[in-house]
Formats: structure tokens, C-alpha cells, sequence
């Protein structure tokens, strides 16, 4: 049974494909190349990590999800998804690149992982269509791309650049308040963020507590998929909300859903119009929330409550 999986599910096999994937084949560069066993654990998946979250890379980088292609317990396949496009990537390599082991190939799992993968990347990338490049001398990877509804749009001297329509571009995300139907949504989060993130029951029961102070606790959606929860509720001293639970299921994060609901909610305080302002904190050492905190407009106050590090948002600007 064919399945895609996203790195840091068994180390020990994914750290010996890496390590005799080629350095360079059709353009696909592994800089992993003959890594030890030690140097995979301790610096590659953390730096895969970080690459997906989109947390200190170079400039140059955008945020990229790796997924393993898996025949039952054998890996077969590396896919790659770059969330956004740059203009080198736009003329170049596009958001996909992908390697099946050689001898696998001719096999049909190409076409079926970069059917998954597409699956996958709907709901990451926000281009409206995925932009993908194939070397003229790799015809078998011309027609995995064409199976998959690839058409050539242009080409140069050594390559064809393909289009596939992105389907999941225009996915809805919107809110519905936490009631008897969606209270028990069994949400996910990787083991490294339990520290950081509450949990839906702690959630709730912080709704609970803080009723009297107009708390309102959302699901988040994507068209009909529950992907997280939110709560904020009022902090009369200080004149402003508290925005004080907020969390991605980890199976959709690094897909700018979380940007999009915290932006609803954020309008949604203004609409409620008590105050103009809006506090919140986040754990020291969580430095995606913190990233993502600062390109919604808040800033360090300069203050923390014990490891937790608070921010501030004037509603009104």
C-alpha cells in the first residue's frame, strides 16, 4: 500500500535513503548526500523542521515540506513542496521536486506520489496553479507530470516548465463558535510544540473559567476540515483582549491558514468594539508563533510572565 509521510517517522530508514540518494540527479540536489546517522537526527530534522516552518533560514529560502513516498514498510520516494514561489523559482524549479529510488522506477510510483503529493500541496501553496520543471532528457518524468494533468507552457534550452492547476487554492477558512457538535475534534500537535501550545480541553476549560469576561471560543476551518481552535476573552484593568489560546492542528500547519484565522479574529474583536487593543504571550524559545505574532502587527512590550514572553496590537491604527 502506497502512503506519503512527512519526515521524522522512522528516522533510521529515512536517514539511509537520504544518505544514498545522489547528490544531484535531474536537478535535484541532496545535500544530505552520505550524512551520518548522528548528523541526520541532531542537525538535518531539526533543520527540516525550522525549512517548514519557515524559521531561521537564509533569505534566500523558502519554507519547504519533505514527505517520504512509502510502498508498506519500504520508503520508495522523496517529494518536495516549496510553499510560495520567488522569481528564481518562478523561472526555475518550481514548487515540486521529487526522486524515486532507481529501482523502482518505471513502476508507476511517480505518477501515484506526485498524485499525494499535489493532494497535499492544495492546501499549502497559494499560487493558483503548481509550477513544476523536467529536464528534456527525463521523458518518463515529463509523463508522471502530464498523468497528472501537467501541460507544457514554455521551455528552455535543456528543460520543459509545466503547469498543473491548483485546485485547493481558494479554500475557505472561516469560524464557527465551539457548540455540542464540535467540541470532541480529536485536533493533533507534534510532540516539539505540546511545550508551547495547549491542548482543546485546556482551551475549553480556559473558556469556561473566563465567561464572564465574554470569552468566545472558535473552531477554525478550512471548506469543511476542522484545523484548529482559538479563545480570547476580555481583561477589563487593562482596557483590551486577552487573544490567549491559538493553535494549528500540526497535519495543516505551514499553510498560511493560521495567518488568515488570526486575521478574522482580530476583526472580529474590532466588530465587538470594547476596547482597542489586544494582548497576548508566547512561550520563549517558540519562535514560529513569535514570527507569526509579528507579521500580524504585534510587538514586544518588553515584559514577561515567567517564561512567557507578552505582546501587544493597537486594534485602531
Amino acid at each position: 500500500m502506497l502512503d506519503l509521510k512527512r519526515y521524522n517517522t522512522d528516522i533510521e530508514k529515512e536517514w539511509a535513503f537520504v544518505r544514498d540518494m545522489p547528490e544531484d540527479e535531474n536537478g535535484l540536489t541532496n545535500s544530505l548526500h552520505g550524512i551520518s546517522r548522528e548528523e541526520f537526527e541532531e542537525k538535518a530534522i531539526p533543520e527540516m523542521i525550522n525549512q517548514e516552518k519557515g524559521v531561521d533560514m537564509p533569505d534566500w529560502m523558502v519554507p519547504q515540506t519533505i514527505l517520504y513516498l512509502w510502498d508498506n514498510n519500504e520508503i520508495v520516494g522523496q517529494f518536495r513542496i516549496r510553499h510560495y514561489l520567488t522569481e528564481a523559482l518562478k523561472n526555475g524549479a518550481g514548487h515540486i521536486g521529487y526522486f524515486i529510488k532507481k529501482e523502482y522506477r518505471g513502476k508507476g510510483y511517480g505518477t501515484e506520489g506526485l498524485r499525494l503529493t499535489l493532494d497535499v500541496a492544495r492546501d499549502i501553496v497559494s499560487e493558483d496553479e503548481f509550477y513544476l520543471r523536467v529536464n528534456k532528457d527525463n521523458p518518463a518524468s515529463l509523463r508522471v507530470m502530464q498523468k497528472n494533468e501537467g501541460r507544457i507552457v514554455g521551455e528552455d534550452g535543456g528543460h520543459f516548465f509545466v503547469r498543473i492547476t491548483n485546485p485547493g487554492k481558494n479554500r475557505r477558512i472561516h469560524l464557527e463558535e465551539v457548540n455540542p457538535d464540535n467540541w470532541r475534534i480529536p485536533f493533533q500537535l507534534l510532540e516539539e510544540q505540546k511545550h508551547y501550545v495547549a491542548n482543546s480541553a485546556v482551551l475549553l476549560a480556559r473558556a469556561y473559567a473566563y465567561r464572564n469576561q465574554h470569552s468566545r471560543a472558535f473552531v477554525i476551518y478550512a471548506d469543511d476540515t476542522p484545523i484548529g481552535m482559538a479563545l480570547y476573552y476580555d481583561i477589563e484593568d487593562y482596557r483590551a483582549y486577552d487573544f490567549n489560546q491559538f493553535f494549528i492542528d500540526s497535519r495543516y500547519q505551514g499553510r498560511g491558514y493560521g495567518i488568515k484565522a488570526a486575521k478574522m479574529i482580530l476583526d472580529m474583536m474590532r466588530s465587538d468594539g470594547r476596547y482597542d487593543k489586544v494582548y497576548l504571550c508566547y512561550i520563549d524559545g517558540n519562535n514560529a508563533a513569535c514570527c507569526m505574532y509579528e507579521k500580524l502587527g504585534f510587538k514586544l512590550t518588553g515584559e514577561a510572565d515567567e517564561d512567557e514572553i507578552i505582546m501587544v496590537k493597537e486594534l485602531v491604527e
